[in-house]
Parts: structure tokens; sequence; C-alpha cells
């Protein structure tokens, strides 16, 4: 692809080659903002194909309507041990994820319910060893905003895979909803290294749609 014919959001993709080809996690989490309906997921689930061509293990998560951490680490868990997570292991799939988490509990206190604001600079987060030991996996966290979660706990958590487990970030969010949340800057500051808008990419949608158009006719 030639300068005069990228995508409008290639520098983005550029960079994003740059940050997860590191040798070594630099200790800060990417952030891709953009209004709903501005093609943020699209973009990011188009990055992740490329991931995986490149062989990079990348887990995926979308924040929207999650309440607990626990939902969070069960999403990670299907992904690394999907034949565990299936619904003819379900019951061998708890045993495994209770063995692995031993009596480690991510929600501090087993509530389901919010503990409060706790300090970001040492967290009080235990990590289940099928967690920490993730292979250097690249987290995205998606639909930042709609998680319901409190602010300052959700960016404590996700900073905890990068302060302490030198894990690669990609944050997607619509930053203008988390801006009404005055804590927010604050704690940006400290986990976001960089942060990307991200526009709708029309031509990239439709050179997307015709290749699957073609293919399909293909088949």
């Amino acid at each position: 692809m030639t300068q005069d014919n990228k995508h409008i959001n290639s520098h983005i993709e550029e960079y994003l080659d740059y940050y997860c080809g590191l040798s070594h996690a630099p200790g800060f989490a990417v952030l891709l903002k953009g209004q709903w309906g501005s093609g943020k997921t699209w973009f990011i689930n188009k990055y992740r194909e490329k991931l995986k061509e490149k062989n990079h293990k990348c887990l995926y998560v979308s924040l929207y309507g999650m309440t607990t951490f626990s939902e969070i680490e069960d999403t990670f868990f299907q992904q690394l041990h999907p034949v565990l997570s299936s619904k003819g292991m379900a019951i061998t799939g708890k045993i495994f994820k209770g063995l692995l988490k031993g009596a480690l509990k991510i929600d501090l206190n087993n509530d389901t319910k919010d503990d409060g604001t706790w300090s970001l600079q040492i967290p009080e987060i235990n990590l289940p060893e099928y967690l920490r030991n993730a292979d250097k996996s690249i987290l995205i966290f998606d639909d930042l905003e709609r998680c319901q979660i409190n602010i300052s706990n959700i960016l404590g958590y996700i900073n905890y895979f990068v302060e302490h487990q030198d894990l690669k970030v990609i944050i997607i969010a619509n930053e203008d909803e988390l801006l009404k949340d005055c804590s927010y800057p604050v704690i940006k500051e400290k986990l976001i290294g960089k942060t990307f808008g991200v526009s709708l990419d029309f031509e990239g949608a439709l050179e997307n749609f015709f290749t699957a158009v073609n293919n399909s006719d293909a088949g």
C-alpha cells in the first residue's frame, strides 16, 4: 500500500505495529478513542486479525455492562482455554479454573459489589495464575466507558497488567464519556502513554465488504 492510498487510520495501525512488536512492554497502555459509531471496534477487530496472522497472542474483552473483575477474568479464561470453557467441559473447566485461582479473589471480598476506590499506586489485586502466565499476551479492553465498575477501580485493574505484569494493553473508549468523571484525567496520565483518535473509515469498510462478497462468490 502506497502513501497515497493508505486508509485514514493507517497511522494508528503503524504505531500499533511498533507497540505490539516491541521486545519488551514499554510500561504504558495505548488508548484508541472516538465517538460512538466512529468504527473503533471495527478497526480493532481488523487489527486483531493482523495480530493473529503475525502469531501474536491477543486477548480481547468488551467491558460493556460488566460489573465485576471476575466477569473479565472469565472472558480471558474462555479465550485461553476454549476446550475447558465449552459446554461439554463446563464442570471440568470450573474445577480447573478453581485450582488455578486457588484462594485468590479479584473482586477483593467476593461479594460482587463495588469495593470502593483504592490506590492506583499499589493496587490490591491478586491475579489468577492463568492470567499472570498469559505468555505475554496483548490485552485489548473495549467499551471502557460502558463498564459498570467504578472508573478508578477498572483502570487500576488494567494498570496492574501494565505496571506489574509487563503486558501490552490497548484500550478502546469514547473518552468524552470518561471525562465526565473528574478522576479520569489523573488516572489516564499514569496509565496511558499514547492516545489516538479513530476516524470513521468508509473506504476501509467498503473495501472489506467487497472482499467478503468476492470471497463468497468464489465459494
